[in-house]
């Protein structure tokens, strides 16, 4: 029995040597897919790629490994290259989080394979001229963070990423992405979802109400419906960014929560009054409602002295001077009652 203990452990011990091999294998090839640039000189055959950080003008370069020497993190920031994609890295088996920024001068598609590392839990790809899809994940339990912003893709955003039980943290903005915003892309404890500066259109699916985000942004679309459920009392949602779109509610009816701390809305469609609630949300610092269709007499007292009247300017008719007993009111004299806001702006 011992004897078959021994050859077990030696087997064992045979594959990791072997897989270890592999990935200086793949490092090497990756580095040769880069165009061999300068900052990667050291990789040479039987370097120590283990736990080493690489930092100079050029760049910045880490790789991490397990207790078995198999390469778990993978950070490439490389200036002045112009090369494809490594697709090497998909060789990386062991690999938990791959992290490429601001190599602009990185092209082509992000590879399918990249979808396959099944140990893989941060995806960080920003700031490339990468264009092509965002990749079809699907059913991956361990990806909790995608990020992918500044780039070059396009297409729609892939419905399999509601398979992704882990996922917390999406972020796809600053891209060329079309279509609608599928429902439960992101899953768990206050994710983030963070789709702004893209083509993006039709109605959020209102699943979205279910969520407390510590952070959504949804600017710079051209989405349009009701967003209004993403508001509420008992919400614990933190930023709450939907600019610069043509979402068009009421938010008359809306009860802003404690926990809010920066709301912006400008640049949409969105009518009724502002609710008295907004007066008293303790949490609230940093709000933007210009350029919309709201109307009526703004709330009094509360935290109404946190903000100016620019925060309101630009709306269809809303009126009022809740500034007249703050210690510093944000126009040089009072208006009188039910005075459009645009009045009280110099």
């Amino acid at each position: 029995m011992s004897t078959i203990f021994f050859l077990l452990f030696l087997l064992s011990f045979t594959s990791s040597v072997l897989s270890t091999k592999d990935d200086e294998i793949v490092l090497l090839k990756i580095k040769q897919q880069l165009g061999n640039p300068d900052i990667l000189q050291g990789w040479i055959q039987g370097f120590n790629y283990c736990n080493t950080t690489i930092s100079t003008s050029s760049g910045f370069v880490n790789t991490e490994c397990t207790n078995t020497d198999r390469v778990s993190i993978l950070v490439l920031e490389i200036f002045n290259i112009t090369a494809p994609f490594p697709d090497a890295v998909c060789g990386l088996t062991e690999l938990e989080s791959f992290i490429i920024g601001g190599m602009t001068g990185l092209y082509g598609e992000i590879p399918s394979c990249i979808t396959k590392l099944f140990n893989l839990q941060t995806l960080i790809i920003s700031s490339t001229s990468l264009s092509g899809s965002v990749p079809n994940f699907y059913n991956h339990t361990n990806i909790s963070e995608i990020i992918l912003s500044g780039n070059q893709l396009s297409g729609t955003i892939p419905s399999s990423l509601s398979t992704l039980p882990n996922l917390t943290y999406l972020d796809l903005s600053s891209n060329y992405l079309t279509g609608t915003i599928p429902p439960d892309i992101v899953h768990g404890s206050s994710p983030i979802l963070i789709l702004s500066y893209n083509n993006l259109t039709g109605e959020l699916p209102k699943c979205y109400g279910w969520v407390d985000f510590f952070l959504i942004n949804l600017s710079y679309n051209r989405l349009s419906g009701d967003a209004s459920f993403l508001l509420g009392k008992q919400k614990t949602t933190y930023i709450l960014i939907l600019a610069n779109n043509e979402f068009e509610f009421d938010l008359s009816p809306v009860e802003f929560s404690d926990d809010l701390s920066r709301f912006d809305i400008n640049h949409n469609k969105i009518y009724g009054k502002v609710p008295e609630s907004f007066a008293t949300a303790a949490g609230l610092s940093d709000v933007n409602m210009s350029f919309n269709r709201l109307c009526g007499e703004l709330p009094q007292g509360g935290n109404m002295c946190r903000y100016s009247a620019t925060v309101f300017e630009n709306n269809t008719c809303l009126s009022g001077n809740p500034w007249l007993l703050c210690p510093m009111a944000p126009a040089p004299a009072p208006a009188p009652a039910l005075a459009p806001v645009s009045d009280l702006l110099f």
